[in-house]
């Protein structure tokens, strides 16, 4: 990093090499109530379990180099050492290139441009989640190239990254697994966004998993909605069994309140599912046959002039359904109730101050 600073200062001032330096945080207190079903009736004891546990820890850095170079870190902090390889746990460590008003290009540790409005959010703002995201190795060393309109209400990106079928498959960096994505972040008229995406993620060489994300959002006045409809198959005669639909409202009492509601739905009724040795071929939703519903409500405070400091809450209630090998209908619930606090600490501010 001073190296970096050092070879810059001719051409950018310190605040500019680095005009983001944050850390953040987030803690939850936690309780969950776990029945299961057979057929309509009960089966074992429920299983009660709360406590207090950390969610993230991150460190942000991002700033200009200068001659239309940027980059941008962020780091999540944790005790168990990465599996896969150095970045492991490097959510963002990429150098961005604009050299011009209409064009990006940009190369390193990145988000795989899919789509979707659950899936872009960091994941310190997402509070239940679906399976599907849950399961996404999302960040992956990448190559991208964007091009923005005029006025910067449209961005149209090629991507090439690493396939997550590395790590579903805890691959070497080697294997040489790649995926292909196509992404439109737009506008459209003064109340709509989207975040569409197409991509074709490679599970052994020459063979794919496709995947489509359309993710639409709509804001009037205090009011957001976002709906997310994401569809994978395996093969050509795949479609129509794995998808999903998970959307989110909000509301703004105030500049203090917010109140949210959030529900999804998923399946994979795919029946391409094993490859040969037996290991199922969905990262997504690796557990054929089942079916996902997830939904609840909640909160988001953040005390008056504290806009660092966020408050949480939601219930949310989450199904799994399947049919066993007994032929037995089966399902497990779970019901959550979360109170949490997300704090940031920024750096730059304390320097500028």
């Amino acid at each position: 990093m001073l190296s970096i600073s050092s070879q810059a200062s001719a051409q950018v001032a310190w605040d500019e090499v680095f005009n983001k330096f944050k850390i953040e945080a987030r803690a939850d207190a936690e309780y969950t109530n776990r029945t299961t079903t057979i057929d309509g009736n009960a089966f074992g004891d429920p299983g009660h379990l709360y406590g207090i546990h950390g969610r993230y820890f991150n460190l942000h850095l991002g700033g200009n180099l200068g001659e239309n170079f940027s980059y941008y870190f962020r780091q999540r902090i944790k005790a168990e050492a990465g599996t896969v390889n150095f970045f492991d746990n490097t959510d963002f460590l990429y150098l961005n290139y604009r050299p011009t008003q209409n064009w990006q290009l940009r190369f390193g540790k990145d988000a795989m441009a899919i789509g979707g409005f659950e899936y872009d959010a960091p994941p310190i703002d997402v509070y239940y989640e679906t399976n599907m995201w849950d399961n996404f190795y999302c960040f992956q060393l990448a190559a991208s190239a964007a091009y923005i309109t005029d006025d910067g209400r449209q961005t149209m990106m090629l991507q090439v990254s690493q396939s997550p079928y590395t790590n579903f498959y805890g691959l070497n960096w080697d294997a040489g697994l790649f995926a292909y994505n196509l992404y439109w972040a737009g506008a459209i008229g003064d109340h709509v966004k989207t975040l569409w995406g197409i991509s074709m993620m490679e599970r052994e060489r020459g063979k794919f998993m496709n995947f489509i994300s359309l993710g639409t959002q709509a804001t009037f006045g205090d009011m957001n909605f976002y709906v997310d409809l994401m569809h994978h198959a395996l093969s050509t005669d795949d479609w129509g069994k794995n998808y999903g639909i998970v959307s989110r409202w909000n509301y703004n009492l105030s500049n203090e309140w917010t109140l949210f509601i959030k529900g999804s739905y998923e399946q994979n009724k795919s029946e391409v599912d094993l490859d040969n040795a037996g290991v199922s071929m969905d990262f997504l939703m690796p557990l054929a046959g089942h079916s996902y519903a997830r939904y609840g409500a909640g909160f988001e405070y953040r005390p008056k002039g504290m806009a660092s400091v966020r408050i949480h809450g939601y219930v949310a209630e989450m199904t799994d359904s399947y049919t066993n090998t007994l032929n037995q209908d089966v399902t497990e619930n779970s019901l959550n109730v979360n109170l949490g606090a997300t704090w940031t600490m920024d750096v730059m501010k304390l320097f500028k101050k």
